[in-house]
């Protein structure tokens, strides 16, 4: 399995609250245990932390002042992990997204970052329509293809 996607499943072992040992972990991921903490590094620079546990009964637990925020929609939950590899390899991708003000508009975008605001899950993104940044909610993108096509880091904003 990929990174991110042992990285949600660790998150679901760890949503009961119980403390895990870092040797269930790794077993249950078919990971080392060395990854196990790797990932707690990476969920921690995401906002989400893990306490940790020492001793014969120690291990990682789900914080519960985490700002994780829970993807229950298996539908959102692996839109969340095709766009966090498009923004990996730098495929555009072309959504179909429902805005407050212009209605259902389709769009190629140029995803950039994955974040949580106020309990909902945003994409920040250079849209090719507005040719600017813009920030797009997960919940209100409607369907999504993963194009072959690559962009740079370098947007050039054409006036």
């Amino acid at each position: 399995m990929s990174k991110i996607a042992n990285m949600l499943n660790m998150l679901q072992i760890l949503k009961d609250k119980e403390i895990h040992s870092i040797s269930s972990l790794a077993e249950n991921l078919e990971v080392s245990e060395r990854m196990i903490r790797q990932y707690k590094l990476e969920l921690e620079q995401a906002g989400i932390y893990l306490k940790s546990f020492t001793g014969k009964y120690g291990g990682y637990q789900l914080n519960q002042n985490s700002n994780f925020l829970k993807i229950e929609n298996e539908v959102k939950e692996k839109m969340y992990i095709v766009m966090k590899k498009a923004i990996f390899n730098k495929n555009k991708v072309k959504i179909k997204y429902d805005s407050v003000n212009s209605g259902i508009t389709q769009r190629i975008i140029h995803p950039a970052e994955l974040f949580v605001y106020i309990d909902k899950w945003y994409i920040a993104a250079f849209c090719e329509l507005r040719n600017e940044i813009r920030l797009f909610k997960l919940e209100n993108i409607k369907e999504y293809e993963v194009l072959a096509d690559v962009y740079t880091d370098k947007n050039i904003i054409k006036k």
